[in-house]
């Protein structure tokens, strides 16, 4: 998908054949012919954003070391929000819970104004000093200073949440989630302050075309999700929906994991225009076809049934051989 657009610009389907039959391998392979696929069309990656998959990130390192990589910022506080959870699961650290939201509210706005590594851990670090109500510090966070060591929000009013007790478990249990070795490294890739959620809206999308229920060959299913594609691109540009009043039309939804309400805007209903496009083309390919379809069907070159017949780990034995072996557990024996 590209950034700007969130268009799709290349999509790339493999089968567990074509990894050594291991479905663990796909991702890292997918990833490699996508790369590959849009540098052949001319295409110019300046920076990619993907999940903190390990896999992917050793072959970006390797093959395309002069690509910026980001990592998905909604899943870099998804996991920071499970540590401070299990941070405040014992009874000394239970206070840190009730400032878990904030926590991670801090973090997304530390990716979202930092420029650099620095600017970052100026705003990041704030937080530990901010949880036990010291809003202006000393020392700075960063190896080139440039700003103020103070929070960056204005006066508090109004009924505050308890502060947490400087020097406290809790406190402390904080204090290492924050200066975890582990995160500081990966600040790199959170400070573009990126996101992969619209691809996982058209995943979504995907999965109307190829429902998990059913079993497609190779070739229908590159063929369903490129009509997925197709209908994603033709719809990704649509204008909300707006009152009289020219407000923009709201949609109520409930998140059962949250336990939450909250509201989404009403686009305008989806155009199907490119079926009749296809339609159109797929008449007139059948009308100019001179071979018709009563020729014996020939596998593409890179279809991954000439590898196997089957995606199972093992050769099948023959069948008159598996029907002898066969024992029903019902079957009464003498």
């Amino acid at each position: 998908m590209d950034n700007s657009s969130k268009k799709i610009i290349s999509i790339i389907t493999m089968d567990k054949r074509e990894t050594g039959k291991k479905s663990t391998n796909m991702e890292k392979g997918c990833f490699l012919k996508a790369m590959e696929d849009l540098r052949d069309n001319g295409v110019v990656v300046a920076e990619v954003v993907t999940d903190a998959h390990l896999q992917i990130g050793a072959v970006k390192k390797n093959r395309f070391p002069e690509i910026k990589h980001s990592h998905d910022i909604w899943h870099a506080a998804k996991n920071l929000g499970k540590k401070v959870v299990a941070a405040g699961q014992s009874k000394e650290c239970r206070p840190l819970l009730e400032w878990s939201r904030d926590i991670i509210n801090h973090f997304w706005h530390a990716c979202s104004l930092a420029t650099d590594v620095d600017s970052f851990m100026e705003i990041w670090c704030g937080i530990v000093h901010h949880i036990v109500g010291e809003h202006e510090w000393s020392m700075s966070y960063s190896s080139n200073f440039y700003g103020e060591n103070k929070c960056q929000h204005g006066p508090l009013e109004g009924e505050q949440k308890e502060w947490l007790e400087k020097g406290s478990p809790a406190h402390k249990a904080l204090i290492e989630i924050v200066f975890n070795k582990r995160l500081l490294n990966k600040i790199p890739y959170y400070v573009n302050f990126r996101s992969t959620a619209e691809l996982e809206t058209f995943n979504n999308l995907i999965l109307m075309y190829c429902g998990k229920r059913f079993a497609f060959s190779p070739p229908v299913y590159r063929a369903r999700s490129q009509l997925a594609a197709l209908d994603y691109n033709n719809n990704v540009d649509r204008m909300v929906k707006r009152n009289l009043d020219g407000t923009v039309q709201q949609h109520r939804t409930f998140n059962k994991k949250s336990g939450r309400w909250s509201v989404t805007p009403v686009k305008v209903e989806k155009s199907y225009r490119h079926v009749d496009i296809i339609m159109e083309r797929v008449v007139a390919a059948r009308l100019n076809d001179q071979e018709g379809m009563s020729q014996p069907v020939v596998f593409d070159i890179d279809d991954p049934r000439r590898l196997s017949r089957t995606i199972a780990p093992i050769d099948p034995k023959p069948t008159t051989e598996l029907v002898e072996e066969k024992v029903s557990r019902f079957q009464a024996t003498d």
